[in-house]
């Protein structure tokens, strides 16, 4: 007898964060603390509100998210309430923008009115429940990140925090 596929099986898929970080963002996203996303405004948008996603952490399924909103803004449009969605680092708009503002400059695209895309989502299912049995690990590193950062007068950053996935950041 055949075991059935899960219900989101045939859903497409997402990751977030630049390589080594999809497993921390993902976890992040898993116990609630990240909500939203963003991702440059030259790139394709590929979701719309209701649609639902498969994020993967290292190509393994580990939850299912619906997309809630979806827009485009600039860069320097992103406040604080935007950020504490995202829910990287310490959660706050100087810790956004640094690593963004990293991220985006290390692809070449980065101004403070670059066009993005940003999108909110809920959690719809956790498939990857050991990965969601790390989410006090994983907040502590995005904060100690943080802290870091913020002590060390913002040189030296590493983008935490863009999704690199089917979706975007």
């Amino acid at each position: 007898m055949t075991e059935a596929l899960p219900w989101w099986h045939s859903l497409p898929t997402t990751c977030f964060g630049s390589s080594g970080l999809e497993e921390r963002l993902a976890g992040l996203i898993l116990v609630g603390r990240k909500r939203a996303t963003v991702w440059n405004g030259r790139d394709e948008n590929p979701t719309v509100p209701g649609m639902q996603w498969v994020v993967t952490a290292l190509d393994n399924p580990v939850g299912v998210i619906e997309t809630i909103s979806v827009g485009q803004c600039r860069f320097d449009e992103i406040d604080e309430a935007f950020a504490l969605e995202e829910g990287e680092g310490d959660r706050s708009l100087v810790y956004w923008r640094a690593v963004h503002e990293t991220f985006f400059s290390n692809e070449g695209t980065f101004s403070p009115n670059m066009l993005l895309w940003w999108e909110t989502f809920r959690l719809v299912e956790v498939i990857d429940e050991a990965l969601a049995a790390r989410g006090t690990e994983l907040i502590a590193l995005e904060e100690g990140e943080a802290f870091a950062l913020v002590n060390e007068g913002l040189s030296g950053v590493s983008c935490a925090g863009v999704h690199n996935g089917t979706e975007g950041d």
